[in-house]
């Protein structure tokens, strides 16, 4: 786990990074919590990374601007605005972060996104183990785009890699057991933390993978998608 904190006030990210390290060591192992405080448009600082706290003021530049940049690439990990104008909140929510944080009100804020985190880690950071070559081979819930079915064999397909063993879709679900992962097609299964957008008869991917929503998972898709968004 590495957390990103971004602002140019080096002393507030060092504060910033205490209660963040607070936090992490509850939760993993393995976790760094490393600080920008110049070069913002340097986009190689934001690779690798899985959570990101980012003023929206940082010297001539525009947190909110860096943002949509890196959304261009699918960033997928949380992202969280810290910016003392709290008026910024309506323009930030174009970028759908997942939480606002106020300077002025940094502690209380702070204590309601880390519930939040903690509900969020605990639903995609669960570790799914599956025999892949003849050796136990995990991967976080999290980088499951979607898994698809062929003959005897399905494809779990992540971020860098795809995974191709032998089994139903119906078992590789069930091993999963998460309300994240829905069947949409009696081929197809998508994780929900990486639909862009739905229609009638389709669903689209952030990587702008299309995916066919069958007429049999249509009602219960659409009720899983909706409690997905609301929780």
């Amino acid at each position: 786990m590495q957390c990103l904190v971004v602002d140019d006030d080096r002393k507030f990210s060092y504060k910033l990074s205490g209660y963040i390290d607070s936090f992490l060591k509850g939760i993993f192992k393995n976790y760094q919590v490393l600080e920008i405080n110049e070069k913002f448009d340097d986009f190689s600082q934001y690779q690798n990374i899985d959570l990101l706290f980012i003023d929206i003021d940082l010297k001539d530049l525009n947190g909110i601007n860096i943002i949509k940049r890196l959304q261009m690439n699918n960033v997928d990990y949380p992202i969280i605005y810290v910016s003392s104008r709290q008026e910024l909140v309506f323009s930030s929510l174009s970028t759908q972060p997942f939480y606002f944080v106020r300077k002025q009100n940094l502690e209380n804020d702070l204590k309601e996104l880390f519930k939040l985190l903690n509900i969020y880690y605990k639903k995609t950071m669960k570790m799914i183990t599956f025999d892949y070559y003849g050796r136990k081979t995990s991967i976080f819930l999290k980088d499951i785009h979607y898994i698809t079915s062929f003959g005897h064999d399905i494809s779990i397909v992540c971020d860098q890699e795809t995974y191709t063993y032998r089994s139903s879709l119906k078992d590789a679900l069930k091993l999963i057991d998460s309300p994240i992962i829905v069947q949409v097609h009696r081929s197809y299964a998508v994780s929900m933390m990486y639909i862009k957008e739905v229609d009638k008869n389709n669903i689209i991917l952030k990587d702008e993978t299309c995916i066919t929503l069958g007429k049999k998972y249509v009602d219960e898709f659409m009720f899983q998608y909706r409690e997905y968004l609301i929780s």
